[in-house]
């Protein structure tokens, strides 16, 4: 957590309206609705007492229904072919279209539940990742790699104690299984239990020594245990057998600034988004760091790398432009909110703080068009209220000269809400 200084220029109305928008960007971010622990979805039965007769067959014919059956494999396969193109063009979302497609055509294809569960773990979508491995293991429970995923992402979600029963007898029956090991290691610690999973990790380190997740994760249990001088080496080992890993850096630099190191940590912090730019702990961590240090300028610099990389990532552009307006600087405020429009011209989120940054900066006709579009815009009927209330208050804080203006689009916008049916009148 951070806090910074606020400014004591800016006028009442902008600070409540901001307030506002705040309250209604964390609503627009709020995780969804938690998924049941359930790791494969029911299937209802193929077959009823009303399905078709089967085909007449005539000897020497091929039976319509293997053709129609190798038909959809051959298409599944094809789509199977598609989404691992697709990966490797890195365009993850339409990989995971084409897999479900071809789990759609075939049922029984393998590997393509584990494939889907990968790209899910990939954007710590961990509940989605957790249902996927659980289908895989499904269709085929002799794959060991997506038992083991099964219960990392188990450890990911908080359901500890089933990840580390699956994980132990996963070692057992193979004492030589290192990604195993590696996994028990991370559900120990998940769970607290430090001890053994230094213990796990060692066992996977001296069956491969140039295991980087092993290495990272042996570097948290030492810091646990307040050997901080062998978690950096752990971290950096971590670092040097991995040059795309992100996380280790991170931790390095957390470890670093609990230390009171701020340069250490901020160099790891850059050099953890500097290998992977998705790591929002590493821009975290400089932000929080530069606040500490009253280098509130510095940290603006962050969000705005930050943006250059995520631009579509509103809640971040509000805070940005929540900072500069503290800085006095509204008119960078106002250029991030313009960015934000550009990136996602169809956002609401985007809109709304467009329409704000206009309304700080003074100018209220173009604020009103853009919170319009962006009540038009939003998904949910309460964040469409929120923006209405964000207009009403606006309309209430606008001087004399607008009032006719404000008022003409109230009553613009109350006709285009009225449905046809009741707009207008049969004639008799």
């Amino acid at each position: 957590m951070w806090t910074r200084a606020r400014s004591s220029r800016r006028e009442q109305a902008p600070r409540i309206l901001l307030a506002a928008v705040l309250a209604l960007a964390a609503l627009a971010s709020a995780p969804a609705a938690s998924v049941p622990p359930l790791l494969v979805p029911p299937h209802a039965d193929s077959t009823t007492i009303l399905s078709e007769p089967a085909p007449l067959l005539v000897p020497g014919r091929a039976n319509p229904a293997d053709t129609l059956l190798r038909s959809r494999q051959a298409k599944a396969r094809d789509q199977y072919v598609l989404a691992r193109a697709l990966e490797r063009q890195g365009n993850p979302a339409a990989a995971i279209v084409a897999y479900r497609n071809a789990i759609q055509l075939d049922p029984k294809i393998r590997d393509a539940h584990f494939r889907i569960a990968r790209l899910f773990t990939a954007v710590r979508q961990h509940r989605a990742a957790l249902i996927e491995y659980g289908a895989e293991f499904q269709g085929d429970p002799s794959n060991r790699d997506a038992a083991r995923g099964m219960a990392l992402e188990m450890a990911q979600t908080g359901d500890t104690a089933r990840a580390i029963r699956q994980l132990e007898q996963l070692t057992r029956s193979d004492p030589k299984d290192e990604p195993s090991w590696q996994a028990l290691g991370f559900a120990y610690g998940a769970a607290g239990r430090v001890s053994q999973a230094e213990r796990a990790l060692r066992r996977a380190l001296a069956l491969d020594p140039k295991d980087a997740d092993a290495w990272r994760d042996l570097g948290v249990a030492l810091a646990a245990s307040n050997r901080e001088d062998a978690a950096r080496d752990a971290y950096r080992r971590a670092a040097s057998l991995d040059p795309r890993d992100g996380s280790s850096l991170v931790n390095l630099g957390n470890l670093e600034h609990r230390a009171n190191h701020a340069d250490a940590a901020l160099a790891a912090y850059r050099e953890a988004v500097t290998r992977d730019s998705s790591q929002a702990l590493g821009y975290r961590g400089q932000i929080a760091l530069l606040f500490e240090r009253k280098r509130v300028a510095d940290a603006g610099a962050v969000y705005r790398r930050w943006l250059a990389v995520d631009p579509q990532n509103n809640a971040v552009r509000m805070e940005a432009m929540q900072l500069y307006d503290e800085l006095g600087r509204r008119d960078i405020a106002l250029e991030l909110a313009r960015d934000g429009v550009r990136a996602d011209p169809r956002s609401g989120e985007a809109h709304l703080a467009l329409g704000m940054a206009h309304h700080a900066s003074g100018q209220l006709r173009a604020s009103l068009t853009e919170l319009r579009a962006a009540q038009s815009l939003m998904r949910q009927p309460e964040q469409r209220a929120r923006v209405g209330s964000l207009i009403g208050s606006l309309r209430a804080s606008v001087p004399d000269s607008l009032r006719a203006f404000f008022a003409a689009d109230s009553v613009a916008h109350e006709r285009a809400t009225i449905p046809d049916s009741v707009r207008t009148i049969p004639e008799r």
